[in-house]
């Protein structure tokens, strides 16, 4: 596992070009041991942190985190973590910030991935690079011309394309449960909250690279690179045609010709 990560982390940096580090994320069980010098929100930083948060010091800080029960702020994350009991948000109490209607407040709260109760212990982050377990999923941040090429790479021997769910927040149930359960790579809009909380920036956006896909995505970069029919940074090729300049640029030019 050691040299597919490092392999899939060479091929971010190199064909991405991602501004913040790959992040590597475990979702661990019990009696799990994270043997990585880590940080704990309630330890460490004296009170819980939004699990986006975490998310986002992993990728800007280089740092690697671990989060328990206790150490979620935001209860959506420990909904879809399965730390908590699911029923009173799916009763749709907390969707009024989207939904008038409390029915359709219940079928928005139902669509969210959610892992079974007790099936997650932990959640490790570690940027990929600096990553000493196994991730279940890695996490690249970038512009949309960025996640163009990983879109490309994901569909590389596939050729059905990638698919995108959201209804605009509670995106970490995306990556704590659903690219998980799905198997299959998927890219995504951060929702409200991580931008308001965890300052996601408002170009960017996320690409979800399950662990049976890392060897895939990896190839698939490379591919596309040698193919060379989409690079980043994109070339303008705008720059080898005639410029269209203002009439009186082009009299000037033929008077300067003249004499």
């Amino acid at each position: 596992m050691v040299d597919v990560l490092k392999n899939l982390n060479d091929a971010l940096i190199t064909n991405v070009k991602p501004s913040t580090f790959p992040v590597a994320v475990r979702l661990a069980k019990k009696k799990e041991e994270l043997n990585q010098r880590h940080k704990r929100p309630g330890a460490d930083f004296g009170h819980p942190l939004a699990v986006c948060q975490g998310l986002n010091i992993a990728r800007t800080f280089g740092w690697t985190l671990l989060f328990d029960s206790a150490d979620h702020a935001c209860p959506l994350a420990s909904v879809a973590a399965g730390h908590i009991n699911p029923d009173e948000f799916l009763d749709g109490t907390v969707a009024d910030f989207y939904q008038d209607d409390p029915e359709v407040a219940k079928r928005m709260e139902a669509v969210y991935p959610r892992q079974e109760m007790g099936a997650v212990d932990q959640i490790w982050l570690s940027a990929l690079g600096r990553c000493e377990y196994d991730p279940d999923l890695v996490i690249v941040y970038g512009n949309p011309a960025q996640i163009l090429i990983l879109i490309h790479a994901a569909n590389y021997g596939y050729g059905e394309g990638v698919n995108s769910s959201s209804t605009g927040r509670f995106g970490c149930a995306r990556w704590i449960a659903g690219v998980v359960q799905s198997d299959e790579c998927e890219y995504a809009i951060p929702g409200s909250g991580e931008r308001v909380f965890a300052g996601t920036q408002d170009h960017e956006m996320s690409f979800m690279i399950p662990r049976s896909r890392f060897q895939s995505v990896t190839e698939g970069l490379g591919v596309m690179r040698e193919k060379g029919n989409y690079r980043y940074p994109v070339p303008n090729m705008n720059l080898l045609g005639a410029p269209q300049l203002p009439e009186k640029y082009v009299e000037l030019g033929k008077k300067e010709t003249k004499t």
